[in-house]
């Protein structure tokens, strides 16, 4: 088969480098973007966008609606123009390659099947396209529908199939040709949870197994927790923060990014000492408690992250605890959730696990909570 993308240069050891730090094959291209621009009108959907990516690294683009996500995905494909800055890939500018040279991989959320073609026939499309000989495309159709698991519905068409099956299906297509950078644009966003939960463990597995650079878009958060290398978190055409998905969870570095990833209390607080790393607080509702920070003031006021997971229940007040009274009490199974109102007047969501020694409380009951300087976080 004929290397259609011979213009990358420095591919090889850029990819040789990245599988000797990983410890596993990489066939993926780095990825820069630099000082990006894309308007629509007086609309700047990209704001002088940095980003860059190593090569086999999987990274998720999340944000909310109009963030821009998307359209650094499109940009990347070709589908659209920069209005400002480059794009390279490898350390080469793809300004002037096509979309259909540029040899990525992509996966849409409407899966884009050929409803008239099986699934083998679906999957064999690119390397048909490529004029990729009748054995070779059989061979490798054949490892990329076990691959799937879809080697027993190769001959069925996409009607005869499930919403489940047909996103592997153009998983599939999008991989056959084993490109170095494979783009997803929102993939399982259709599917339901259990399904969906499902996909997403698998695209990981086929991530580590192919080693392409893959670049995913997503509003989901816990998609983007459970998948990826680095998240970049995206609002109002800007990269607000970009980091290992633990990182991005316990230490945002913003209100934005602490409220859109995950559940979060955000508790406001009066600097009383800041020890190097470690910050003493007091709360509005009086409460002295320790948190991580890297906020160099050593006075004023403080916004304070407390995951709900990371809140301790007591059944007896003592020094290092604060009342609060029950609002909200559910039972969701594994977890119970709770909502209390603190004497400051600033409600707590408080997940726990379900046990048997602990009964969910009702509303009114006075509770006693707690947490450590490692599970909170001073937002700069």
């Amino acid at each position: 088969m004929a290397e259609t993308l011979d213009w990358r240069g420095s591919r090889q050891d850029a990819a040789s480098r990245a599988s000797a730090a990983t410890g596993r094959d990489v066939i993926g291209s780095g990825i820069s973007m630099r000082n990006v621009v894309k308007k629509y009108g007086a609309f700047v959907a990209a704001d002088r966008i940095n980003l860059d990516i190593e090569p086999g690294e999987f990274i998720t683009l999340l944000g909310p609606s109009g963030s821009g996500k998307t359209t650094l995905l499109n940009l990347l494909a070709g589908f659209q123009t920069i209005d400002g800055g480059e794009i390279l890939i490898d350390g080469k500018s793809i300004a002037h390659v096509p979309t259909h040279r540029r040899g990525f991989g992509m996966v849409f959320q409407s899966y884009a099947l050929f409803p008239n073609m099986t699934v083998a026939q679906n999957v064999a499309f690119p390397l048909r396209m490529a004029g990729v000989d009748r054995a070779t495309s059989d061979r490798r159709v054949a490892e990329t529908l076990e691959m799937m698991r879809l080697s027993e519905h190769a001959r069925k068409t996409p009607s005869e199939m499930s919403g489940g099956q047909q996103q592997r299906v153009a998983i599939a297509r999008a991989i056959v040709m084993r490109p170095k950078v494979v783009l997803m644009d929102e993939p399982l966003s259709a599917l339901d949870r259990r399904l969906r939960e499902s996909i997403q463990i698998e695209i990981r597995e086929l991530h580590q197994t192919i080693g392409s650079t893959i670049l995913f878009v997503t509003h989901d958060q816990s998609e983007a927790l459970t998948m990826s290398d680095r998240i970049a978190v995206m609002d109002k055409g800007h990269i607000i923060q970009m980091a290992r998905p633990v990182e991005i969870y316990r230490h945002p570095q913003s209100r934005f990014v602490a409220s859109f990833v995950g559940e979060s209390n955000l508790i406001e607080a009066e600097i009383l000492e800041n020890r190097g790393g470690k910050m003493r607080l007091r709360s509005r509702a009086g409460y002295v408690f320790e948190a991580e920070s890297r906020n160099g003031a050593a006075s004023g006021a403080a916004t304070v992250l407390v995951r709900p997971e990371r809140i301790a229940l007591h059944d007896q007040p003592s020094a290092n605890t604060v009342a609060a009274t029950v609002t909200s009490a559910l039972f969701m199974g594994e977890t119970l959730r709770i909502e209390a109102v603190m004497e400051g007047g600033e409600t707590l969501l408080i997940r726990c696990p379900d046990t048997a020694a602990r009964n969910l409380p009702e509303i009114g009951t006075r509770i006693h909570v707690s947490w450590n300087a490692q599970d909170c976080w001073v937002l700069a």
